[in-house]
């Protein structure tokens, strides 16, 4: 992969691409439906390499795109980044200036690619990236002159891996140092005896953490509605300890960078707490501080 001009990057589209783009469109009714497919398929795989390239995860077959009946209805070439989100690829033919975003398309995506076609269809120039949030146009047309360097969309890859997404633990998707609490506090029994008791729909998962002592971090998510959510914190002391550490602290902190709530460690206390409700796309940090040390999880709902 190389650059051929500035900011576009060129793809090859090697033949496995073109034989999952040439199953794809000879399964749809008509031969304009074959192509949308077929340009949609190619489009996909050319983001999914590059992507590959860079040693960022992709799931090829898990878009819209790469459903059978949902390619046949929509007009989709979305391509799943875990744990990021969604990313639409769409194809750009020569001599094209702009990009009509079909209505159909869903408000998940956190953005869009523009991928230029070669006339023999052997390789695509990805052209550039626009995040979601600057697309405001109705009904959606995206300029080509619009479109931003690749930049900002490894800018958000890189800041969505490190948010623990909320929502995925609805669906039964774990981050893989986030634990059942009874497997955290099993070692630990002054900290189980005192551990909170979940509601029967709320997910609660915990995990050890080491500050100048070690801690274990509960965090316990009740769905109230399809867009709010309860959120419970707890911190409690770990290697076998009585109480927490005097003076610790449990921060909350906005998107903005702003304090919310805050609590602190007494000299008795066994564990503290933090409530709060957020909604959907919230994003929200908790800092733990002790002495000179801190650390930070960052939370997206």
């Amino acid at each position: 992969m190389t650059n051929t001009q500035p900011h576009l990057l060129s793809v090859p589209l090697p033949q496995n691409a073109h034989r999952w783009a040439e199953e794809f469109a000879t399964q749809q009714d008509n031969p304009q439906k074959g192509k949308q497919v077929y340009l949609n398929t190619l489009a996909v795989y050319a983001v999914h390499s590059y992507l590959k390239w860079l040693n960022i995860e992709t799931a090829l077959n898990q878009g819209d795109s790469w459903h059978r009946g949902l390619r046949a209805i929509f007009d989709v070439a979305d391509l799943v980044l875990p744990g990021v989100g969604k990313l639409e690829c769409r194809p750009v033919l020569p001599g094209e200036t702009a990009i009509v975003l079909p209505p159909t398309m869903t408000q998940e995506r956190i953005g869009y690619v523009g991928v230029q076609f070669s006339q023999q269809l052997d390789y695509v120039e990805l052209l550039g990236f626009l995040p979601a949030r600057e697309m405001n146009e109705s009904p959606a047309i995206l300029q080509i002159a619009q479109l931003q360097s690749f930049d900002s969309l490894l800018e958000i890859i890189h800041r969505r891996t490190r948010l623990i997404n909320l929502r995925q633990w609805v669906t039964g998707i774990f981050e893989q140092d986030w634990q059942p609490p009874e497997l955290v506090f099993a070692n630990n029994f002054r900290s189980s005896s005192t551990m909170t008791r979940p509601s029967t729909n709320s997910i609660s998962r915990a995990k050890a953490i080491k500050l100048e002592s070690q801690l274990l971090l509960l965090v316990q998510l009740t769905p109230t509605d399809s867009e709010v959510f309860d959120i419970r914190l707890r911190i409690y002391p770990g290697d076998d300890a009585i109480h927490l550490p005097p003076d610790l602290q449990l921060i909350v902190v906005d998107e903005a960078g702003n304090t919310g709530m805050e609590a602190q460690a007494r000299s008795a206390d066994d564990w503290m707490q933090l409530e709060f409700s957020c909604q959907h796309e919230e994003k929200f940090s908790v800092k733990i501080v002790l002495g000179e040390t801190s650390l930070m999880e960052e939370f997206v709902v």
